[in-house]
């Protein structure tokens, strides 16, 4: 995981000086921890970010523990490599934003977003929510095997779009 998200995030900053001659720019969070944010924000509130290698693991024995569920390795890495506020792409023609990790808000965001996706799935995680599609599809992880697929709640249907976290992110243009 944490090769493929240094893939990702050096493709992203490169991008970005490009692009913009910057760092990537984001809407400021009071929330989240200043160490994240380089420089000031600008009149519009935006603020640039540098994504982070992590040094200490986040604990989801209390995360699991309420949620009454033993998640998958991929998520646990997913959310222990890096801090970074934005982790977007193109993959196999589906426009995705993954769920940033956010310093101070990580775990607390990802537990209430995951409580109501068990809430409305008859109080069972098959699926760990991690994001979204373009068109407003679900980006789950399944639970058991890892593999990532879009879920359109309404049709009650899934589709694979990649057998695991890391090769997706790995993957995203």
């Amino acid at each position: 995981m944490k090769q493929a998200m240094e893939i990702y995030f050096n493709k992203l900053l490169k991008e970005w000086e490009v692009f913009n001659g910057t760092l990537p720019m984001t809407e400021l969070n009071e929330e989240a921890e200043q160490f994240i944010f380089e420089g000031e924000k600008d009149e519009e509130d935006y603020i640039a970010w540098k994504p982070l290698k992590k040094e200490v693991n986040s604990n989801f024995e209390e995360v699991e523990k309420e949620l009454n569920v033993q998640l998958h390795p991929d998520i646990k890495a997913y959310f222990n490599c890096y801090w970074f506020l934005d982790l977007a792409g193109n993959y196999n023609g589906y426009d995705l934003v993954l769920n940033p990790v956010v310093p101070g808000i990580e775990l607390k965001d990802f537990k209430q977003e995951t409580k109501l996706y068990k809430v409305a799935h008859n109080h069972q995680l098959v699926n760990i929510p991690i994001g979204i599609e373009s068109n407003g599809l679900l980006l789950v992880v399944d639970n058991e095997s890892g593999e990532v697929k879009l879920e359109d709640y309404e049709r009650k249907s899934f589709e694979r779009i990649s057998g695991n976290l890391s090769g997706l992110i790995r993957s995203l243009l």
